[in-house]
């Protein structure tokens, strides 16, 4: 009889061992995925990376030149420049 036993409680710890290593392995894939963003700036393909880096480049520019060039044609229409 207490072959029995020991042998359910093996089971029972061999079963819990599995359980918590697959819990283990899917906190660590949360980990992973939660430190890094998600962004093309970070794929493995260069030319992913490349069209990223060109589209934020593109949309600084435009904050950066529309407001300056707005104010230019203000101040060039203010002073009776004739376009």
């Amino acid at each position: 009889m207490p072959e029995v036993e020991m042998a359910q409680a093996l089971e029972r710890a061999r079963k819990e061992i599995q359980f918590l290593q697959e819990r283990l392995t899917r906190l660590e894939m949360q980990g992973t995925n939660s430190t890094q963003p998600r962004t093309n700036l970070l794929s493995d393909k260069f030319l992913t990376r490349a069209f990223a880096v060109l589209g934020h480049y593109l949309v600084a520019s435009l904050i950066i030149f529309v407001p300056i060039y707005a104010l230019i044609l203000i101040i060039a229409l203010a002073i009776g420049a004739r376009f």
